[in-house]
């Protein structure tokens, strides 16, 4: 009989000195038994999804077992799969082999919880966790306010707004068979009389004429017609517009960034967001952190757009257009041929002439148009058939300006980068750790060990190199973002490795992606994907409109290049090989050069839109 040695029930989450910090190479394990596990990270985890994956490694030369079930183990000595769970306790048993016959094991329990069970008709039961609203809502007039919640079914269901309306109806949602389903939902349009201040919304089960049951929501509202709507004064570091209320691990899209000191219209809230009126056809939201409440009198912001000019220097196109107030503005990039649109939102034309100085070179033409009531829209069509970059912001005063970078010039035939300044990204550091590979190595030790691979290549090009982080260091995304457009780079490179979530197989989920936002800077992202799958890596995609903080940036073209996913492990041993990823560094070298000589100026394939 083989003989077992109980493993001890550790976190699996990796500590920093589990894994070095210098790069790290492939190379045969011991052959001394280990079992190490990743996924689960605790001994007992809570999920409502019907599969997780697991995540482990043992010696290269040891065989795995999970639940009894023999499995592959890699090279690496890395192991996975894919569980199927059914509802209540699932556990997991993992289990190694070393052919002496020495054995080690671990026990972890998965918990699915049952599906909620329908509520019983009797006794008459609200749901509180299901009541909406749940956030704090600010309303004004013709805002409809929905109520939810789940209940007791086969009952007549009201809610109730304090000091505004009572005995609000519900209607309760039916099953295919025509009997109810127990959620009920009613709607109140507010009028320009209502008002109320920080109330819960009471729902109602109605039980007989003389009896309800009743509950409160979590979210309070407040309905304010006679102060809606007001001015904020946008606040903060780099702020942003929300496009809506969703969420997701990056966060809600985004509409686009704007200026401290920028007015903006608000006509309601909900949670933690302003809700914004940008035209009668457009809204935004914009996260109250960035908000400063102006007094009630505070004229709604609006002006007249004066005056157009087009100037340059030696490094820069400038397009100004006059203002009387810090009004809220979009951009877009435009593409085949080039050009850059922005819109003012609360500006009205009065623009009665366009000078375009000779300076300007990198300017083919500005127009304006007034698309909307109050919206007026500049488009700059450029010179150049490749975005290079641009900022756009007010000056000390109101003048909105749009500086737009113009290509570099390739002065050195036999170094397209000699010259230029990169920035380069190595993702996560410090505590923030990234994925985890099967084996334990973390994405911050791969991306750092491969960004020093492209500084290295670059320097020895004759580029100027600016790293986010050289060392294990936790760099913020604002800082990251600040360093990329402060230091004169041209081009941003951010580095990571991909990972799925817990409920794909990553046995099969493989490969490389690459990353943009702007659609002027897709054909970096073009470029270096094809760069990338010479190296025989899956494909795994571009993609495109990514609301990545690095990608956001419209000041420089960006790239996120995904290498490989760690959490396969046919990926993870390709990126735990110092050669391979010092491979992937001449790829992204490589694709920066073939950039630089499509689009830089003076190149035979270049620069310069024909017109």
């Amino acid at each position: 009989m083989f003989r077992i040695l109980f493993a001890l029930l550790l976190p699996a989450t990796v500590s920093l000195a589990q894994v070095p910090a210098s790069p790290v190479a492939l190379s045969p394990k011991s052959d001394t038994l280990s079992l190490r596990v990743v996924i689960p990270d605790r001994d007992t985890i809570r999920t409502s999804s019907p599969r997780h994956r697991i995540a482990a490694s043992t010696s290269p030369s040891a065989r795995a077992f999970v639940n009894n079930e023999e499995v592959k183990v890699y090279p690496s000595g890395a192991f996975v799969k894919l569980l199927n769970l059914v509802a209540g306790s699932n556990p997991v048993r993992f289990l190694v082999r070393s052919a002496s016959g020495d054995s080690l094991l671990k026990d972890y329990v998965i918990v699915k919880p049952d599906p909620p069970t329908p509520l019983p008709h009797e006794p008459a039961t609200i749901d509180h966790a299901s009541i909406e609203p749940s956030q704090d809502l600010l309303l004004g007039t013709d805002d409809l306010l929905e109520v939810k919640f789940r209940g007791s079914p086969g009952y007549e269901a009201f809610f109730d707004i304090s000091d505004v309306e009572s005995g609000i109806p519900m209607r309760e949602s039916k099953r295919k068979d025509g009997t109810g389903d127990g959620m009920y939902v009613g709607r109140y349009k507010i009028k320009e009389t209502d008002d109320a201040r920080d109330v819960q919304v009471r729902v109602r089960l109605k039980k007989s004429f003389w009896s309800s049951e009743k509950a409160f929501s979590k979210g309070r509202v407040s309905i304010l017609p006679q102060e809606l709507p007001r001015v904020v004064e946008v606040t903060g570091r780099k702020p942003f517009l929300n496009a809506g209320l969703g969420q997701d691990r990056l966060g809600g899209a985004k509409l686009g960034y704007l200026q401290s000191g920028v007015r903006l219209q608000v006509t309601g809230r909900v949670g933690r967001q302003y809700r914004v009126r940008l035209s009668d056809a457009m809204i935004g939201w914009l996260p109250d952190d960035f908000a400063q409440l102006l007094p009630l009198e505070t004229p709604r912001p609006q002006s007249l757009a004066g005056s157009l000019s087009a100037t340059g220097n030696k490094n820069e196109d400038i397009v100004t257009v006059s203002l009387s107030q810090r009004l809220p503005y979009l951009t877009d990039q435009l593409v085949n041929p080039a050009a850059i649109t922005v819109d003012v939102f609360g500006a009205t034309s009065n623009t009665n002439w366009i000078t375009h100085h000779l300076s300007a070179s990198g300017i083919k033409s500005v127009s304006w148009d007034q698309v909307a009531a109050e919206q007026y829209r500049l488009t700059i069509a450029l010179n150049h058939r490749q975005h290079w970059g641009y900022d756009i912001g007010y000056d000390a005063g109101t003048n909105l300006r749009i500086k737009i970078r113009r290509p570099p010039k390739s002065a050195n035939p036999d170094s397209l980068l000699a010259g230029l300044t990169i920035c380069v990204d190595a993702g996560h550091g410090g505590d923030s750790f990234g994925a985890i590979g099967a084996t334990s190595v973390l994405e911050k030790t791969v991306t750092l060990a491969t960004a020093q691979h492209v500084e290295s290549l670059l320097k020895a090009k004759g580029a100027t190199v600016v790293m986010t982080r050289s060392s294990d260091t936790a760099v913020g995304m604002l800082d990251r973002t600040d360093v990329a457009v402060h230091s004169g780079a041209r081009v941003l490179v951010s580095i990571h490795c991909n990972s799925i979530g817990d409920v794909s197989d990553p046995e099969v989920v493989k490969g490389v992606s690459t990353y943009y936002r702007h659609i002027g800077f897709q054909s970096l992202a073009d470029i270096m994907y094809e760069k990338m799958l010479q190296l025989g890596l899956g494909q795994f995609g571009v993609i495109g409109s990514f609301n990545f903080a690095l990608n956001a940036p419209t000041q420089l073209p960006n790239v996120l290049v995904e290498t490989a996913f760690l959490s396969n492990p046919e990926d993870e041993m390709k990126l735990l090989n110092d050669g391979f990823r010092r491979q992937m560094a001449e790829k992204i070298v490589s694709g920066l050069e073939e950039f630089v000589s499509r689009y830089a100026e003076g190149n035979n394939r270049g620069g310069r839109a024909e017109h």
